[in-house]
């Protein structure tokens, strides 16, 4: 037979995403995360920072396994909930800080293109 290998901590975190998700405002949360793109760098952002669980099982099992988010503890579940948490905010704040900061930036004279050539 057959072996293949299965990451189960992919299925439960984007199990998880989508639960949250809905949890949250339409606009600016769901709206934003509606985008393939972003929602997979959500995704990746948890997985990134949880350790991977990974099983070795037959092709055919591997194809039929159901509940992966039992291998998960309470505490586990609790985690990555908050790293999506954190995610989101992380991936929405970038751009609302960037406007931000460029207008501080800009008041520092030493920052000011006029003085770097005298």
């Amino acid at each position: 037979m057959s072996q293949t290998i299965v990451n189960l901590a992919l299925p439960v975190v984007t199990e998880k995403v989508n639960a949250l998700l809905l949890g949250y405002p339409f606009y600016p949360y769901q709206q934003t995360f509606a985008s393939p793109a972003l929602r997979e760098r959500l995704i990746a952002y948890v997985l990134s920072r949880i350790p991977g669980f990974y099983v070795s099982m037959d092709h055919q099992a591997a194809c039929s396994l159901e509940s992966p988010r039992n291998c998960y503890s309470a505490e586990q579940h609790q985690q990555i909930e908050q790293l999506i948490h954190q995610g989101i905010e992380h991936l929405l704040n970038p751009r609302q800080n960037w406007g931000n900061s460029s207008k501080s930036d800009q008041s520092d004279s030493a920052f000011s293109p006029s003085s770097w050539f005298g």
